[in-house]
């Protein structure tokens, strides 16, 4: 097989076969921003290779003949038959990538490893794992709850248990290494999801993983990453892979069932029949995972096809989601919108198809926040402020920065109650500043941030649609439970939003109902934080399995009132 040479990292790999730069250089480490994913049209995957006159081409408008000649490619347009050279530019990350955890609860601020707030409503204090070792003159023993005591091969006298809390977001794998003895962190790493090249939200995910050859190559490649990561967490702890004998996996349906090879098929039509079981756990072969052979894989429990693992690990998180007395709004945005309502002791969850937007991708601009990334934008009069990640040189616009920068050109009228954008020569009354950020790209509205960065009249078109699917959908639970905006007590927003996104932005564009912007409170990866308190507690999982149980299903794709709701969403105002 060919062999790609990475520089500046003097790195090298093989390249498989039909596998093209890019998504090699993604098994390497290196993370490339690509929002047309891989298609050839955004020109963002640049890379320079050396002696370009054996190399072939890839044209693209943005790449002039003078480029081309010294050497610029596009990544996800080259596959190579012989070994080959390529020199990374500016736009890539290798092990930069920062996933926001967001703010906790006021009087959640606690050290994990610690006691349990009082007014949590997790089961027991932390500090009861699943497992235990136990030693006699045959040998060591795995003690795994209920189970029949296992002998453990390969362990060695000093060895302490670990644990893993895995969480597969169809865009972010996240894992997190703990010692089971002492309940405390680790090391956590994170990457994309590799499968992130066979589409951006889990319709694409199903479509592609329905054949035993789209499943299996979905399978591999999603455990190859995990595997990565776990190795990862395992050198940065110092500690060996064998060591590992209890895994928590949260995770949509989709992406629980194509990690544990099962087919998704089912999970794309009426009525929509889920094949995974939840509640219970797996040998860790089953999920491909390098950890102990012994090892179990535990799955929290699955409400439905579009309600998965994570959404139930992430109540475990949300403060006073299951106090009877309290009215408590959970939504967890991401490319699925999943939320639950706590209506006074009555549970209702639902979902919509989101998409990827507020994840940064599928945007002209977008990124994950990363260094460069715009996350905050302000506004003063006609006058908005910038601020990146690090404040470095803005390179994309993550998931926070879309909210407010959105919400900032509505404030100032670059943009329209109808999502329409301003051209150049409309710019009458505008600040001047604000007006020469405005253009044309191919005949269509942008708005200049700096660079190459620009956000788009298509871009605004898809947050709209991402914002108005979950505010209909937030409608419909308040709606189903008979419960009005200002009777709700909490708002908690999960997902990859954090330190700088701002609750009145949200509300600004619409994605909350009028006054729930005051009641918001961000928990940040909720999916990993739960899995993190079920491994820790054992007494966690049955609680959480108990109250699953009372949960009510609502499924908006047979509410007549859904569309309606979707529609009347999109605009924005005051």
């Amino acid at each position: 097989m060919p062999k790609l040479t990475i520089y500046p990292l003097g790195q090298s790999i093989e390249i498989r076969r039909g596998e093209n730069v890019r998504d090699a250089l993604y098994r390497a480490g290196v993370e490339l921003d690509t929002p047309c994913n891989g298609q050839g049209i955004c020109g963002k995957c640049r890379i320079r290779v050396e002696n370009p006159e054996n190399v072939e081409r890839t044209p693209h408008p943005d790449i002039t003949e003078e480029q081309e000649a010294e050497g610029i490619r596009l990544a996800c347009q080259l596959k190579p038959r012989h070994d080959i050279t390529v020199h990374l530019l500016e736009g890539y990350t290798r092990d930069e990538y920062r996933i926001l955890e967001g703010d906790r609860y006021p009087e959640d601020a606690r050290d994990e490893a610690g006691s349990a707030n009082p007014d949590r409503q997790e089961a027991e204090p932390s500090g009861n794992p699943a497992v235990r070792i136990s030693k006699t003159e045959e040998g060591f023993w795995l003690h795994y709850e209920q189970q029949e005591p296992v002998r453990l091969a390969d362990w060695e006298e000093g060895m302490s248990p670990k644990g893993l809390a895995i969480d597969i977001g169809t865009t972010t794998l996240v894992v997190t290494l703990l010692c089971l003895d002492s309940c405390r962190e680790l090391s956590t790493a994170s990457s994309l999801n590799p499968q992130i090249h066979y589409g951006h939200d889990v319709v694409r995910r199903i479509q592609a993983g329905s054949t035993p050859e789209g499943l299996a190559e979905l399978s591999n490649c999603v455990r190859d990453g995990l595997n990565l990561l776990i190795e990862e967490v395992c050198s940065d702890s110092r500690v060996g892979t064998n060591g590992i004998v209890d895994v928590v996996v949260g995770g949509n349906t989709t992406m629980l069932q194509l990690a544990a090879g099962i087919d998704p098929e089912p999970l794309g039509r009426v009525p929509f029949r889920v094949g995974i079981e939840s509640g219970t756990s797996y040998p860790a072969s089953r999920f491909g995972l390098d950890v102990h052979p012994q090892a179990r894989v535990y799955v929290p429990p699955v409400v439905h096809a579009y309600i998965g693992a994570d959404i139930s690990a992430g109540l475990l998180v949300c403060q006073g989601f299951f106090a009877r007395g309290q009215s408590v709004l959970f939504v967890d945005i991401g490319t699925n919108g999943e939320m639950g309502l706590n209506a006074g002791g009555r549970y209702l969850m639902t979902s919509t198809a989101a998409g990827p937007a507020f994840e940064g991708m599928g945007l002209s601009s977008g990124s994950r926040a990363q260094i460069g990334a715009l996350e905050r934008v302000t506004t003063n009069g006609g006058q908005i402020a910038l601020k990146t990640i690090g404040n470095a040189p803005v390179k994309g616009i993550c998931g926070s920065g879309i909210v407010d920068l959105t919400a900032a050109l509505w404030k100032i009228r670059v943009i329209d109650a109808t999502g329409r954008m301003r051209r150049p020569h409309e710019a009458d009354g505008l600040d001047p500043d604000i007006a020469a950020r405005l253009y044309e790209i191919n005949e269509k509205a942008a708005f200049h941030i700096g660079g190459k960065v620009y956000f788009t009249q298509e871009d605004v078109r898809q947050v709209q649609l991402a914002k108005s699917a979950i505010r209909a959908a937030i409608e419909i639970l308040m709606a189903e439970a008979q419960v009005k905006a200002d009777e709700v007590d909490r708002v908690v927003i999960a997902g990859g939003f954090g330190y700088s996104l701002r609750p009145e932005n949200l509300e600004g564009i619409g994605l909350l109902p009028p006054g729930m912007a005051q009641k918001v409170f961000f928990a940040g990866n909720t999916s990993r934080i739960g899995s993190v308190r079920l491994l820790r507690n054992v007494a966690n999982r049955r609680f959480l399995e108990e109250h699953m149980q009372q949960m009510e299903h609502i499924c908006i794709e047979t509410r007549p009132d859904f569309m309606e709701l979707y529609v009347g969403s999109m605009e924005f105002a005051d």
